[in-house]
């Protein structure tokens, strides 16, 4: 059977490269993977500023002014109209008012489209004088706030 004789060669060299482009294989899966959780993790976080940023937006975007500030001094409860309008970009409601830093009671949130003004009647958190002066502050729901020095007469 000499003519079946098989020679004995000594590869060594291939099962190293099959090793390492096996290895090269599986890191590169793995890599992809991490790459896409990643990605979906970026634009979860996205998502969620473009909300915040939205919302804070909205909030430079509403302008409020008091126009008139009249104090009804009357025994039990006093009252203070307050005239607001609506100067801003975008509607707006109304839902604190504050006299001296303490919360008055309000109208159930009062809304104001573009360009519209109102007259809000609260009655005062605090007994008032003739002649003081009370700091008013008007917040919207959003947050933003407009205030000033008014003196009842």
């Amino acid at each position: 059977m000499a003519w079946f004789k098989v020679k004995s060669r000594k590869v060594k060299g291939i099962s190293y490269i099959f090793s390492v482009m096996l290895m090269t294989l599986i890191i590169s899966s793995l890599a992809a993977g991490v790459l896409l959780w990643g990605m979906g993790v970026v634009n979860r976080s996205q998502a969620s500023y473009d909300i915040i940023f939205e919302k804070k937006i909205e909030r430079v975007k509403e302008r409020l002014v008091v126009e008139d500030v009249k104090f009804e001094l009357t025994p039990d409860p006093d009252q203070i109209h307050i005239y607001v309008r609506n100067v801003g970009a975008i509607p707006l409601t109304i839902n604190r008012v504050y006299v001296n830093h303490e919360p008055a009671e309000t109208p159930l949130n009062v809304s104001l489209g573009i360009g519209e003004g109102e007259s809000i009647i609260v009655d005062s958190p605090i007994a008032l004088e003739q002649g003081e002066t009370y700091l008013i502050k008007v917040a919207t729901a959003r947050g933003k706030t407009v205030s000033g020095y008014w003196t009842a007469s």
